[in-house]
């Protein structure tokens, strides 16, 4: 795959700004959908950076947030567009009222909030991903009665699942984006539906199968040094036998692992807000070096990471769209 191909994206970012710049910047943003303004008088202006994907219909964004009080009134609820966010809080923590009901979101913490509803809330220093359905692509499911946080089993599916399609986004080929849009939409009908989602509430991973399960630790897991063929399978609670034969037709179980983990380098390498260094990201998905990294990475997928990266930075400062304006195009039009 070239770097070229990839799903549309706009990035807008304030590191470089004045103080009173980046909050301008950042203010802009987030005005059709917020008021953004600091804790208290005396706090520190808000900024932040995020990156927002168009899939098929949906929008998926990732924003860091320094601390800021957010409030979304009448007038916004009134123009907003009719849809649900799932997001998905990676660091820090929300801490207000959403449609006049109390919540409170930390690191792991799945919301689902409509757009449609009041909000006003602090954000302490956040890192959040999210995505956007159009409330037509739910029609059917209780949303309604249902609280604006998971149960422990649904959140830990969709928080995998949330990061597993955050972390594909720099790479996949545009032309994959609306079936990946349709099959996170379905994902969310099986996990949302009582009468379908019995395998949830019974520990199941919701797709159903054990490979489905065995996918989710592995992804779930890859900063782990201890992550072996035992650990999977005690995960899993089936034996190691078991384990083997799932993963002959992948090569086997350390050959996959170390495929996957080479992938999240090489995603991680694509996204405009990663800035972690090749050392870093070789001790993040637990490779012995960076060199052993490099090596690897080369052999899987013919060039060096740094070349990899460099590519991807070339394509995004051609091709990226960084402007408010089209960001709000998008959510509007989902």
């Amino acid at each position: 795959m070239t770097a070229g191909e990839g799903v549309p994206y706009s990035y807008l970012t304030t590191s470089g700004l004045s103080l009173d710049e980046a909050f301008e910047r950042w203010r802009t943003l987030l005005a059709p959908m917020y008021a953004v303004s600091p804790t208290t008088p005396s706090a520190p202006l808000p900024f932040g950076a995020n990156i927002t994907y168009q899939i098929g219909d949906l929008v998926t964004q990732r924003s860091l947030l320094s601390t800021q009080r957010l409030q979304r009134d009448r007038k916004r609820v009134e123009a907003g567009p009719d849809h649900y966010m799932v997001q998905l809080y990676r660091s820090g923590r929300f801490q207000g009222t959403v449609a006049g009901k109390g919540v409170s979101a930390s690191a792991g913490t799945v919301t689902l909030i409509g757009r449609r509803n009041l909000l006003d809330g602090m954000l302490d220093r956040a890192d959040v991903v999210g995505i956007a359905v159009p409330c037509a692509r739910l029609h059917g499911l209780p949303l309604k009665e249902r609280g604006l946080l998971f149960d422990a089993a649904r959140n830990r599916l969709l928080a995998a699942r949330i990061s597993d399609i955050y972390r594909r986004l720099p790479t996949i080929r545009a032309d994959e984006a609306p079936a990946l849009a349709d099959e996170f939409v379905a994902f969310l009908h099986r996990l949302l539906d009582g009468s379908r989602a019995i395998d949830v509430l019974d520990g199941r991973e919701l797709d159903g199968g054990l490979m489905a399960l065995a996918r989710m630790i592995v992804q779930a897991n890859l900063s782990r040094p201890d992550l072996s063929p035992e650990f999977i399978a005690g995960q899993m609670q089936v034996s190691r036998a078991t384990l083997y034969r799932l993963f002959e037709p992948e090569g086997g179980v350390m050959h996959f692992v170390r495929g996957e983990r080479l992938r999240a380098v090489r995603d991680a390498l694509a996204d405009p807000m990663e800035t972690r260094t090749l050392n870093r990201l070789s001790e993040v998905f637990a490779f012995s070096s960076s060199s052993q990294l490099s090596r690897s990475f080369r052999d899987r997928y013919g060039v060096p990471p740094q070349a990899w990266r460099a590519e991807r930075r070339v394509v995004q400062r051609v091709s990226g769209q960084g402007s408010p304006q089209n960001v709000w195009k998008w959510l509007r039009e989902a």
